[in-house]
């Protein structure tokens, strides 16, 4: 009898102590415009059966308008992508979605920054974890996406890794937000959020204002060895689900990649990586500029991330080539140097760098060899910032404005 009192007793704090914590996570974490909440939400309450999933980080969410994959393949299509996601939480979403679903076809977004990560990224594990449903699914992918010293973090309530408000005016206004009706009946959403987790930028980037005070250089793009367990499982499961596997790169500016010298590495390692489980991979970095339709500055947000129109294009390229409407050999270049090569050659964007005289300019060609290209930057001082004006036989090619405080 005594054994059983202090069972009880134990089971009772803990009840109590995990019902405080729940209680002030509701109170200090403003979710309110989390988009991840929303989406997991739309996982979990969609009605048609889910046929083809799309998972990754912000590309995914970005790029895959499921308006338009929805008509293009046929099928219901849902985006199930989450800022900054990883490989664990790709793996975990797959499972979460084929265990309501008939799932039939998954395509996987794999940026280099995500699979080059040696560390998990406790906040994109969480803003996803947070409103799964208590599962022996989420318990998996909790033990599975963090290591033996994360445990008790992971499956507090209250756990690092999220931003929560800590001043009293803060909070206040988080409890009124949340007592309204539309946290709880998700009618009150962040305005980009498009349905089925997609999210459509209205930003445009102005054609020729892209610049940069990154240097170009070589990156490391080994494979640390938890991504490989990662991607082995995503294809394990999908194998034994009779799921359809494809892993892709949703397109990034040219003016991005032009800052990474070697980015046929990565393409290779990847491709070297899945060759041994014959699975495909396209990168549609390598796609003919001129097909592929995304030819200009403006169909992005910023320089890695495609705004509305511009994911529209995409999805319509994306579903013609995999419903076998356009060819591989018609979209793509056999490498991101062939590509370069081969396109015409213009101007990028600016590399600009702060000096004590004010600051150093340097165009972005989009080939090594430039070619009877001769750029000409010219760099004018205003109130706030700088005008940089970049121009090719007298006609301007690029404009940028930069602010003094845009600049480190």
């Amino acid at each position: 009898m005594k054994k059983l009192k202090v069972i009880i007793k134990i089971m009772l704090f803990f009840a109590i102590f995990i019902g405080a914590q729940s209680l002030i996570k509701y109170m200090i974490l403003d979710d309110t415009m989390t988009i991840s909440r929303v989406m997991m939400h739309d996982l979990y309450t969609e009605e048609q059966n889910i046929d083809i999933l799309f998972c990754g980080a912000s590309h995914c969410q970005l790029g895959f308008d499921t308006e338009v994959t929805d008509a293009e393949f046929g099928q219901n299509t849902f985006n199930a992508g989450s800022s900054s996601q990883g490989l664990e939480t790709t793996l975990a979403l797959i499972k979460e979605t084929a265990a309501h679903n008939d799932l039939k076809q998954v395509y996987v977004d794999l940026d280099y920054s995500i699979v080059t990560r040696s560390l998990p990224n406790l906040e994109s594990i969480y803003i996803v974890s947070d409103y799964m449903k208590l599962s022996s699914r989420k318990i998996e992918y909790l033990l599975n996406a963090t290591s033996f010293e994360y445990y008790i973090n992971s499956f507090m309530p209250l756990h690092k890794g999220r931003g929560y408000i800590t001043n009293p005016e803060g909070i206040l206004n988080v409890i009124r937000k949340k007592l309204q009706p539309g946290y709880f009946d998700y009618t009150e959403i962040d305005s980009s959020y498009a349905g089925k987790g997609h999210i459509a930028s209205r930003t445009v980037i102005p054609n020729g204002s892209l610049w940069s005070q990154e240097t170009p250089e070589e990156r490391n793009f080994a494979i640390p060895e938890n991504q490989q367990k990662y991607l082995r499982e995503i294809i394990s499961f999908c194998r034994e689900n009779n799921i359809q596997l494809t892993f892709v790169s949703v397109p990034v500016t040219d003016f991005h990649l032009a800052f990474i010298t070697n980015y046929d590495e990565y393409v290779n390692t990847i491709k070297d990586f899945l060759s041994e489980y014959s699975v495909e991979y396209y990168d549609f970095n390598l796609c003919n500029r001129e097909v592929l339709g995304i030819d200009q500055d403006c169909y992005f947000n910023d320089d890695n991330h495609l705004n509305e129109e511009g994911a529209k294009i995409f999805c319509k390229i994306f579903a013609d080539f995999f419903m076998g409407r356009l060819s591989e050999d018609e979209l793509f270049y056999g490498s991101f140097q062939e590509k370069q090569q081969r396109e015409p050659v213009r101007v990028l964007g600016v590399e600009v760098h702060r000096t004590e005289e004010g600051l150093e300019v340097k165009p972005v060609i989009s080939a090594a060899d430039s070619g009877e290209l001769s750029p000409v930057c010219k760099v004018v001082r205003n109130a706030d910032g700088y005008t940089v004006t970049v121009r090719v036989d007298n006609m301007i090619t690029n404009q940028v404005e930069i602010k003094d405080e845009e600049l480190r």
